[in-house]
């Protein structure tokens, strides 16, 4: 694996820079699930239902896309390093926050402001590879970027589950607010990778342009139809996994009496098949094309949909074994999405991004709370969230397909 900058660093190399801008990656995602171990003894502790305390997360989601949203064309205007630090800054701040909440209300705040914080971080990431690499070497950077953080949520659970055995769950965030600290240090090592031109008006007068470019670049992106039906099925893709962080620890501890080494390991099996899949798809991409890959994806989310209805419940291993293969496949679609997606002029990689990281995360952050509703079982819940996400990204890639179709039609005539 080589790597080779278009923008050079002045302290770090092709790959010390990547290595960086990915472990700030990691260590904001680490943010979306390390507490999860600790949610069934939360409930308890704070006495409330599952849905209520699924606020933290949903919140956190919500507020994530719409700062995925703004950070992008904010970077455009004033650079991605000041934007970078910021976020960074941010998240040390809220993580310790949350670790000296007294009730879930002031719970829920700081999650707002870490989930706020983590959005920036994403978006700012895939921007910065975009900005920095050549072009023979954005598709491995990408492709590695959206298999490699996923190593956050499979360390998550151990870390979460060793530091719940010592401590509490304030132990949980303590933890996120000293990595907050380790990775504003790292901020600041990136060296401006995205020239900003001077401007008379000032930097409010900047960034109120660059939004209403952003807008205006968002519009024309998503009156696009295939461009807008692959960022759909990359997000509709990512939700049955965002339903099972939410729901899996109450499927595991409560419904199947596990511990907390029980459930980081069936967690972890489940993150390191999609943290395996983007490699999976690097080799198959050089066989054969997206669109036959893309296919092969589908089917394995509906075979997956169908295998938690009719057995799921039966135990931990069988339940793993049903959820397989669309870890699998959601694990391919989200890196072969991005590459596509943001292979944008350059003075539009920034929208790209945000509009590909606000339509992701905006819809995955509605499954965490479709996952907790009062199901018979959360086990049917997530087989019946994976089914309809296997006819909804059909729907979207046929209607993207037609206008394919359409297009080359116009222009043989």
């Amino acid at each position: 694996m080589s790597f080779s900058l278009k923008r050079g660093q002045r302290r770090l190399g092709p790959r010390a820079f990547f290595a960086c801008i990915l472990s700030i990656d990691l260590i904001a995602i680490l943010a979306i699930d390390m507490y999860a171990p600790a949610l069934p003894s939360m409930q308890e502790t704070f006495d409330v239902s599952i849905g209520y305390l699924n606020l933290t997360m949903f919140a956190f989601f919500f507020v994530s896309a719409f700062s995925t949203f703004l950070t992008g064309p904010l970077s455009d205007c004033c650079g991605r390093k000041p934007p970078l630090v910021l976020v960074t800054v941010l998240f040390a701040f809220s993580s310790a926050g949350c670790a000296l909440s007294p009730s879930v209300e002031f719970l829920v705040v700081f999650r707002v402001l870490q989930g706020a914080s983590v959005g920036g971080v994403q978006t700012l990431a895939t921007a910065l590879i975009q900005d920095a690499y050549a072009e023979d070497s954005v598709q491995t950077a990408m492709t590695f970027l959206q298999s490699l953080v996923i190593i956050g949520p499979v360390l998550a659970p151990f870390l979460g589950s060793f530091i719940l055995m010592a401590t509490s769950w304030r132990g949980v965030f303590a933890m996120l607010a000293f990595l907050g600290v380790v990775a504003v240090a790292l901020a600041l090592l990136v060296s401006e990778t995205h020239e900003v031109r001077s401007s008379h008006n000032g930097a409010g007068a900047g960034v109120k342009e660059s939004l209403r470019k952003v807008v205006h670049d968002c519009g024309a992106l998503a009156s696009t139809r295939s461009f807008l039906s692959l960022a759909l099925i990359m997000g509709f893709a990512g939700v049955p996994f965002f339903a099972f962080i939410a729901a899996v620890p109450y499927i595991l501890m409560n419904h199947f009496g596990m511990d907390y080494f029980g459930y980081s390991m069936i967690y972890a099996l489940t993150c390191l098949l999609d943290c395996i899949a983007p490699f999976v798809y690097l080799a198959l991409s050089k066989r054969m094309p997206d669109q036959r890959i893309l296919r092969m994806s589908f089917v394995l989310i509906g075979v997956s949909g169908v295998a938690l209805l009719a057995v799921g419940e039966i135990s931990p291993g069988v339940f793993f074994l049903a959820f397989a293969p669309y870890a699998l496949s959601e694990g391919v679609v989200r890196p072969l999405a991005y590459v596509d997606l943001l292979n944008q002029p350059e003075d539009r990689v920034g929208s790209a991004s945000s509009l590909v990281n606000f339509s992701y995360v905006i819809i995955t952050a509605v499954a965490t709370v479709v996952a907790t509703l009062d199901w018979p079982s959360l086990i049917m819940g997530l087989g019946v969230i994976t089914l309809a996400t296997f006819a909804i990204a059909l729907i979207l890639y046929f209607w993207g397909q037609a206008h394919r179709g359409e297009a080359s039609r116009d222009a043989s005539l």
